[in-house]
């Protein structure tokens, strides 16, 4: 059975499943190799019961989701963030690697971060990946990638994250079509 996460609160073991040869139906009929992404979350009832949650590459022939690997969590959320390599996607099919950050519906669908292939040519980087392992001791996961095709491997040191959110609240009764508005005590005009 599934165990609770150590590292996670309130989480149970999920499983991730890549599929780099899955052929996506385009809108035109004809099928298009882009590569899948299968997350099965864990729960205390049934674990690994539900429908996968899914995502797909967007490069034809990128081989999506050919390297997966677990972060840890690298925004300090709560939950697991995740690394996707596809090895022969991204611009100019160099590879690239797919940072996707967890939440409690499983991943959110959107890649948070993409990072491209530093090296020329056929790299194939994201053919193989490490997550989850601290290595410069800053309380951060770190991620190695590797690219056969350039013979090295690539190492992305975890930093904090700052997520900001903003919010602007407006008095019900301010009339925006009167333009008068002075700063209390100094007279200033603050609005025009």
């Amino acid at each position: 059975g599934a165990t609770k996460s150590p590292n996670l609160p309130c989480r149970w073991d999920d499983v991730l499943v890549g599929a780099p040869l899955y052929l996506a139906r385009c809108p035109d009929g004809q099928r298009s190799e882009l590569g899948r992404l299968y997350l099965y979350l864990g729960g205390a009832e049934r674990p690994l019961a539900g429908p996968p949650q899914t995502l797909t590459g967007t490069h034809p022939y990128g081989r999506f989701a050919a390297a997966i690997a677990s972060l840890g969590d690298l925004d300090k959320d709560g939950y697991g963030d995740v690394a996707v390599g596809a090895p022969h996607g991204g611009d100019g099919g160099g590879g690239q690697v797919l940072i996707f950050r967890g939440q409690s519906e499983g991943l959110r669908p959107l890649p948070t971060q993409r990072l491209g292939s530093p090296f020329p040519g056929p790299a194939a980087f994201g053919f193989a990946l490490r997550g989850a392992t601290d290595l410069d001791g800053n309380g951060y996961p770190d991620l190695l990638v590797g690219a056969y095709g350039a013979a090295k491997v690539a190492v992305y040191r975890g930093q904090p994250v700052v997520v900001a959110r903003a919010q602007l609240s407006v008095p019900d009764g301010l009339n925006p079509e009167i333009l008068a508005c002075v700063l209390p005590g100094t007279g200033t005009r603050v609005s025009w």
